[in-house]
């Protein structure tokens, strides 16, 4: 009987460790590349951004988005990598005006989903 309920709470410590690790690492992922964003849209609004710069901040967000599908499987996570991989072709195209538009969303994405990924009544109800 204590076997069982000594393995439980560590299965529970466990369970409740990794969801704050979860929390915590992503959080601080989302917002680093959510600066990185508005970085890459002030250049966008200079019309200085070139293609080279926007694909590192696409590589940077598949790294983000291939943990966020591990651990946080959300429609907005699939909504930010559409926004991304439309802004490629408004970049080769150079059609900054468009490409501003896809990181605003974007970027309100990236603020917007690690809010999701705190545990809160307003969320499950």
């Amino acid at each position: 009987m204590i076997k069982n309920i000594v393995t439980a709470s560590l299965v529970l410590v466990l369970i409740l460790g990794c969801g704050i690790w979860e929390v915590v690492a992503l959080k601080q992922d989302y917002q680093a590349l959510q600066t990185e964003t508005w970085e890459v849209m002030q250049k966008c609004l200079d019309q200085s951004l070139t293609e080279s710069q926007y694909q590192q901040l696409c590589q940077h967000w598949v790294e983000l988005r291939e943990t966020s599908e591990l651990l946080l499987p959300h429609i907005d996570v699939y909504e930010i990598n559409l926004r991304f991989a439309e802004g490629k072709a408004y970049c080769k195209q150079g059609d900054f005006n468009q490409l501003y538009a896809q990181l605003c969303v974007a970027h309100d994405l990236l603020q917007y989903v690690p809010h999701l990924m705190v545990p809160n009544l307003r969320h499950i109800v």
